[in-house]
């Protein structure tokens, strides 16, 4: 019923231009029959009234149901609402005037209700004023951008006009597609139903860069086909903002336009997506691998870290040769050898051989990569001899060189041969700058659900960097465990969390994995209701397929607007049951919550249930971190059942203090665990 419902709500952006035309067609009628001084029209006119009384009232009806979307400034979207049912309710008065004197008059009034409801309508698809906005509008500088900025910050000089020349139109308070605002600070900060939009300092990391360079054809791509895209310039100046900080004190003199700003879109080829079963071959020999967007093929590949390295595992590269486009081989041990695997990703657009063995020898792999925009060579070998190599990359935009080989007459040659070229040499010695920020311990595993015991280790490049961990869901700090060295051994679910840590730099950002334990598999799930159309997974079967995801836009996630998750587990035959987990998402940004509470109940004919388990846990009193989890519960005492029934309680409405105050807030699960 619901699709049903948004599909002829949709078809009101379709019929509202027919009782517009009908009705400008019958005043032309009107006016000539005046001009001619005879009722020469009157057929046509009473035709053309008729159609545009018909076509007005199911514009409305269609209009109406559009509106149950909500995601349309209110205040507006009553103005446009009522202008419209007023102007079909005229337009069927002026048919049934159609053999009276009032007749012509009756056209030019519903014309006139019509109008006003139009105007409401553009205010409403593309934002306040948008009838006017031509004619208050300055001439176009988007391009030259040689204004005198100074005293103003780099958002309000550049980021903001770009934002409301390309994106605002969608993104008002009149209307919030995707629950997105681009039209404040506040609006960039708060992100949009999907999560976060900006990542400070990480530009590909930031859903606002990510989805302005993706490649044309792409669905996701903003902004959408039909409207103009953002300049190289544009896209080159939110990535610098983004970079810089995402500060909106930043000043505007610190973003510098290219001359020719060659931005790091992803390649302009057509490849195939990679198998998951490909994916799951990678991430078994413990290789990072990411997906950069949905319904894309590119990827992100990393192997930091990794001390062991070998032909082995460059040859499972090769199987996602043409789909990589970032690489990562910071802290590892690949050396001039390894790196001629290089030459087989013609695709790749970022790499990063920071603190490896490489030398000018093993750089020359990278000279038949014509879409490198990113080269980091922090703390290698690499020196001047390397300057010929890199002029040779076309694409080569950003380089970082911090602690290499390079000296300043080398980078200045380098400069003076690729001018616009932004190169990183790294903080002076006398700088007072912050504290450089430490990277995240890799935590290495096999598996994440296991039926026995699980081993855990973390590990670091560098062993005079103290590795601490929490296994409570906590923030970790120096003040939690110590990691020693030796294997973690987990016997229950747990929740690791853990963050590097050094005197003289600052806290690594925690990472953290989820580790599930099952005892017992259903032979059937069944679902009191289905999951939202928007996240369906894989309907029950999300449930007890063994999965469970980093990330709630994962494909193993279920999730449920506005109601609780309810499921009836059937094992066939009685097992003793004693303890249940559920793992869930957390994005409050994007309204997802994690669960407030837990049900369970035993059956053993599926019919008779009686209470189990019962557990409430507290509204958050602001926005928590966005996050995977484990909530989990033991039975009083154990019991034996055939069937269990499950509840995960929803929030079902955002809390006071969130900013979607009182709207239906969602419950993201994707894994129930029986011990």
């Amino acid at each position: 019923m619901i699709p049903l419902t948004a599909f002829f709500g949709r078809l009101h952006l379709l019929l509202l231009h027919l009782p517009i035309g009908f009705l400008v067609l019958a005043g032309i009628l009107v006016v000539a029959s005046r001009l001619q001084k005879k009722d020469a029209f009157r057929s046509a006119l009473h035709l053309t009234a008729l159609v545009a009384a018909l076509s007005a009232a199911a514009a409305a009806g269609c209009g109406w149901l559009l509106a149950q979307d909500g995601s349309y400034d209110e205040a507006l979207l009553q103005r446009h609402q009522w202008f419209g049912f007023a102007s079909a309710t005229l337009a069927i008065i002026t048919w049934l005037l159609r053999h009276t004197k009032w007749f012509h008059a009756a056209i030019f009034v519903t014309l006139g209700a019509v109008s006003l409801a139009g105007h409401f309508g553009g205010s409403l698809t593309h934002g306040e004023g948008y009838l006017t906005e031509p004619l208050n509008r300055e001439a176009d500088q988007s391009d030259a951008m040689s204004e005198d900025f100074s005293g103003l910050t780099a958002y309000e000089a550049r980021i903001r006009p770009i934002l409301e020349k390309r994106c605002t139109g969608c993104h008002n308070p009149n209307k919030k597609k995707g629950d997105l605002l681009l039209d404040s600070p506040e609006g960039l900060l708060s992100g949009g139903k999907n999560g976060p939009v900006l990542v400070p300092g990480r530009p590909d990391s930031s859903a606002l860069y990510r989805r302005i360079t993706l490649p044309a054809h792409d669905e996701d791509r903003m902004p959408p086909k039909g409207k103009k895209a953002l300049s190289p310039s544009e896209i080159a100046l939110i990535g610098q903002w983004i970079e810089l900080g995402a500060s909106f004190s930043l000043p505007a003199d610190a973003l510098k336009v290219p001359e020719s700003a060659d931005i790091p879109v992803f390649p302009p080829v057509q490849v195939e997506a990679v198998d998951a079963d490909v994916i799951g071959l990678l991430l078994k020999n413990q290789v990072s691998v990411t997906r950069l967007g949905q319904n894309i093929p590119w990827l992100s590949v990393s192997l930091t870290g990794r001390k062991n390295l070998d032909a082995a595992c460059i040859q499972l590269l090769k199987k996602v040769k043409s789909q990589v486009v970032h690489l990562d081989l910071g802290h590892s041990n690949a050396d001039d050898a390894l790196l001629s695997a290089l030459r087989d990703m013609p695709n790749l657009t970022r790499v990063n051989l920071s603190n490896t063995p490489v030398t000018n020898t093993g750089l020359k792999n990278l000279s038949g990569l014509k879409y490198l925009n990113y080269l980091n060579i922090t703390n290698t070998m690499v020196d001047d001899g390397a300057v010929e190599t890199l002029c040779a990359l076309p694409a080569l935009q950003n380089l970082y060189v911090w602690k290499s080989g390079m000296t300043d007459a080398g980078l200045e040659q380098l400069k003076n041969r690729v001018p616009g070229m932004h190169i990183d040499k790294g903080a002076a010695p006398d700088s007072t700058t912050a504290m450089l920020q430490l990277r995240a311990p890799k935590l290495l595993y096999g598996r994440n659900i296991f039926e026995d015991t699980v081993q855990v280790m973390l590990d670091f490049p560098f062993k005079n960097v103290g590795l601490f961990y929490t296994l409570d869901q906590a923030s970790p700090t120096t003040q939690s465990y110590r990691y020693k060295g030796a294997p973690l051994v987990f016997d229950q679910s747990v929740t690791l969390r853990a963050i590097a840590a050094r005197e003289g730099w600052e806290n690594s950002p925690p990472v953290e994995a989820s580790f599930v334990k099952r005892k017992w598999s259903p032979k059937t799930v069944v679902l009191a209701s289905p999951p939202s159309p928007k996240y369906p997974g894989s309907g029950a079967a999300s449930l007890s397929d063994g999965q469970i995801g980093p990330v709630y836009t994962d494909k193993t996630f279920i999730g449920y607007e506005g109601e609780h998750l309810i499921a009836t587990l059937d094992f066939g035959t009685a097992i003793d049951f004693h303890r249940l987990s559920v793992h869930y998402a957390e994005n409050n940004g994007s309204w997802i919550f994690a669960p407030h509470g837990l049900q369970v109940w035993t059956s053993d004919d599926g019919r008779n249930w009686k209470p189990c388990i019962r557990a409430q846990y507290p509204v958050p009193g602001g926005m928590q971190e966005i996050k995977t989890g484990i909530i989990s519960e033991p039975a009083p005492q154990p019991v034996k059942a055939r069937y269990l029934k499950v509840k995960v309680e929803s929030l079902l409405k955002n809390p006071g203090w969130h900013p979607g105050a009182g709207q239906k807030c969602w419950v993201f699960a994707d894994e129930i665990l029986v011990e």
